[in-house]
């Protein structure tokens, strides 16, 4: 696995830190930053995912972000450095495979909002079609309930990078609010108390 400070602080980008006073401090943080693999921390992180952010390149430089979404732990750890997922029927743009037909690197970005937690991943993509992939890794990687696997998407994770806090909203998700809500309910009534009247 590759650091990554070495894959994305070019020269450009160096020649700014500099200019800003941070480079040395960003050298010597993530110099120790190097892993061989992704750490039980990191895994245990994807493990409880629902979402993310998926970054390509065209093939005339412009960039494109989409978002891939499913049941809580869709995105599975198949190895130490190797992530997948089910690719199911979609708006059949084919912009992201498409892509990365041409060139795999992408980049990854993981949220936890509750947490204020975000993680970073660059890595090499393979779309492969359902006819020609391993039994095993489909079975590893179906959602019951989701429909028919077009594809299987693998990830090479090269690189990874936690972000700090700032400027990450603090958003719940809406299950775990109305389970909030429905045990103050519960809780009240115990204790005589009126019902909430929400607005």
């Amino acid at each position: 696995m590759k650091n990554y400070a070495e894959l994305l602080f070019t020269d450009s980008v160096r020649a700014l830190q500099d200019e800003a006073g941070v480079g040395a401090k960003f050298e010597a943080v993530y110099r120790q930053r190097t892993r061989d693999s992704l750490s039980e921390e990191e895994l245990g992180f994807i493990a409880t995912r629902r979402s993310f952010y998926l970054a390509s390149v065209s093939a005339d430089g412009w960039p494109y972000v989409q978002h891939r979404g499913g049941p809580r732990g869709f995105l599975k750890a198949l190895g130490s450095n190797q992530l997948g997922f089910a690719d199911y029927r979609g708006n059949r743009q084919f912009i992201t495979m498409g892509h990365s037909a041409r060139d795999n690197r992408v980049a990854l970005i993981l949220m936890d909002y509750e947490n204020r937690e975000r993680l970073k991943l660059l890595g090499r993509l393979t779309m492969i079609p359902i006819e020609d992939a391993e039994a095993r890794v489909v079975a590893e990687l179906a959602t019951e309930g989701e429909g028919k696997i077009e594809r299987i998407a693998l990830l090479d994770v090269v690189a990874f990078d936690w972000n700090c806090q700032q400027f990450i909203p603090r958003l719940i998700e809406a299950e775990r609010l109305e389970a909030a809500l429905a045990e103050n309910e519960r809780l009240r009534r115990r204790c005589g108390i009126p019902p909430t009247e929400l607005v």
